[in-house]
C-alpha cells in the first residue's frame, strides 16, 4: 500500500509499476544531470520509474565506464520534494551504517554526488514479491523467505536509536497522517462511502488514535514495508525448479534492487526505498505483510527476535486497516492508485478482528 501503515506517504519509487512500465515523462532533464555529474558513466539502456510519491527513479542498465565503479545496473534516486531532498543523506548514512549487519539484501549507495541533489546505487537481484509469486513458492521457500524477513526487521528494530546515525532519523510521522485521513474522512468519504463504511473508517482513525496514546516501544521502521519494496531473489532455487540453472535477478521486471545475489542458495530477500523509515511502533512492520495472508505474518513473527507481546499483532491489524484507509485519502486527495485497488485493500480489511491462519 502507498504511505506505509504508519508513515508518510512513499508509494514505492525505487521500483517498476505493476505492468513493469515506466511513465510517459521526458527523462532528459534526470540523464543529463547524470551525465553532467557523472561523465565518463555510459549505459545502454535507461528507464525512468516515478510511481512514487517522493522521488523519480531512473535505473540504467548496461554501464561502463570510470564512473561505473564497476556496476552494470545501477538505480539513480531523485527527491521530488523537499521533504525527501532534505532525508536523503540520512537515508544514505543509514543504509550505510546497517549494510553489514543485516544479512538481507538493501541498497548500498555507491554514488553519492556532493551537490546532494540525487544518489544513486547498484541494482539489487531479485522479483518484486507480489502475492501471486508469494504463493508460487514452494512451501520451503516461504518459510526460508519469513525466516530471512523476520531476522532483517529484528535486526533493524533493535538498533540503537539514540547513536548515530539512527539519531538522525524522525519521530514516526503516524500522527500528522491521522490527522490527514480524518480531514479526508469528515470532508471527501460521505460523498463515496456508505453509512456502515463511514463508520469503519471513524472505527479505524479511533483505534488508530488510542493506540498514539498509548504508551509503545520506539525502534527504527523501515516504515513503508510491502508487496513494492519486498523483492525475493531465488537464485538456483527458480532454476532447480524448473529442472536446470535459472538466471540470477529476477530479470522479468525492471524494479530490481542493487546489491550481491545469492546463487546455490534457498533465495535471498531484498528491501527497497527506506524513505519514509522512522522511530516508531515495531508492529507497523508486519502491518500490510497481511497482503500475503496470517499464516505468514505469524511465520515472521515466529522468527522475530525483537519485542513483541501479546497485542502485536492486534497493533499490526489496525495499521494495516490504517493503511488501506490511507490509500483512499490518497486516492481522493492527490490522484494516486487506482479507486478499484484503494477499494480492494480496504474491503479486504474491514473487520476490526484480525484474520488468524
Amino acid at each position: 500500500m502507498t504511505g506505509g501503515a504508519g508513515g508518510a506517504g512513499g508509494a514505492g519509487a525505487d521500483g517498476a509499476g505493476p505492468d513493469g512500465a515506466a511513465g510517459g515523462h521526458d527523462d532528459a532533464a534526470e540523464l543529463e544531470a547524470i551525465r553532467a555529474t557523472y561523465p565518463t558513466l555510459t549505459w545502454d539502456s535507461a528507464e525512468r520509474i516515478d510511481e512514487g510519491w517522493d522521488h523519480v527513479v531512473m535505473i540504467c542498465r548496461g554501464c561502463s565506464g570510470a564512473d561505473a565503479h564497476g556496476h552494470r545496473e545501477l538505480v539513480f534516486r531523485f527527491p521530488a520534494d523537499d521533504q525527501a531532498l532534505a532525508q536523503l543523506p540520512t537515508e544514505i548514512a543509514v543504509l550505510d551504517h546497517l549494510a553489514g549487519r543485516v544479512d538481507a539484501a538493501l541498497p548500498h549507495y555507491s554514488h553519492v554526488p556532493a551537490h546532494g541533489r540525487f544518489a544513486g546505487y547498484p541494482l539489487v537481484r531479485g522479483q518484486r514479491l507480489t502475492p501471486e509469486l508469494f504463493d508460487s513458492l514452494p512451501a520451503t521457500e516461504r518459510t526460508t523467505l519469513a525466516a530471512q524477513l523476520g531476522a532483517l526487521l529484528a535486526a533493524l528494530h533493535i538498533q540503537d536509536t539514540s547513536a548515530p546515525p539512527i539519531d538522525r532519523v524522525p519521530h514516526s510521522y503516524q500522527p500528522e497522517n491521522l490527522d490527514f485521513v480524518r480531514g479526508i474522512v469528515h470532508n471527501n468519504l460521505p460523498a463515496v462511502f456508505t453509512d456502515a463504511e463511514m463508520a469503519t473508517a471513524r472505527e479505524i482513525c479511533d483505534e488508530v488514535g488510542a493506540l498514539q496514546s498509548t504508551l509503545l516501544p520506539r525502534v527504527l521502521l523501515h516504515n513503508d514495508v510491502y508487496v513494492r519494496h519486498l523483492y525475493w531473489d531465488r537464485g538456483q532455487a527458480a532454476g532447480q525448479a524448473a529442472g536446470g540453472l535459472g538466471r540470477a535477478g529476477g530479470v522479468s521486471g525492471p524494479g530490481r534492487l542493487g546489491g550481491p545475489g545469492r546463487l546455490g542458495g534457498p533465495g535471498r530477500l531484498g528491501l527497497i526505498d527506506f524513505t519514509d523509515m522512522c522511530l516508531g511502533d515495531p508492529a507497523v512492520d508486519f502491518a500490510e505483510l497481511y497482503e500475503y495472508g496470517p499464516r505468514f505474518v505469524e511465520d515472521v513473527l515466529a522468527h522475530y527476535t525483537g519485542r513483541a507481546d501479546e497485542t502485536f499483532l492486534d497493533r499490526a491489524w489496525t495499521y494495516q486497516r490504517f493503511a488501506a484507509l490511507y490509500m483512499i485519502a490518497g486516492h481522493l486527495y492527490y490522484g494516486v492508485e487506482s479507486w478499484e485497488h484503494a477499494r480492494s485493500a480496504f474491503d479486504r480489511c474491514r473487520s476490526p478482528r484480525r484474520p488468524r491462519a
